[in-house]
């Protein structure tokens, strides 16, 4: 059992190292949306879906939906497949957040990467 002084023994080494680069923000968010990618990556793999940039592989809300659809296992309504205009996205977008928040889940800390 971990008392308060032997802490860090319980650490992963990956935690470990990620407590190390304190002060680095650059290298933590990359390791972050690395991270992020491979995890959403390996969730729409069944599906022949790939995400290469977070910052901009969900816009349409296409691959947002999907993912959605496959944590949930369900169908969460008609995804617009091919989104002709910005109102499009926001449908999709839209959709997968209504998703979220009917399964009770908050969204918090939700910022914009730069």
């Amino acid at each position: 059992m971990a008392t308060l002084e032997g802490v860090d023994d319980v650490r992963s080494a990956a935690g470990h190292a990620a407590f190390s680069m304190k002060g680095s923000d650059d290298r933590w968010v990359q390791i972050q949306l690395s991270t992020f990618t491979n995890w959403v990556n390996e969730q729409l793999r069944n599906l022949d879906l790939r995400v290469d940039d977070l910052r901009t592989d969900f816009s349409d809300g296409i691959k947002l939906c999907s993912l959605i659809q496959v944590l949930q296992d369900k169908n969460i309504g008609r995804i617009i497949k091919k989104p002709l205009n910005q109102h499009h996205y926001l449908e999709n977008v839209s959709m997968a957040l209504r998703a979220i928040t009917q399964d009770n889940i908050k969204l918090v800390n939700i910022g914009r990467i730069i």
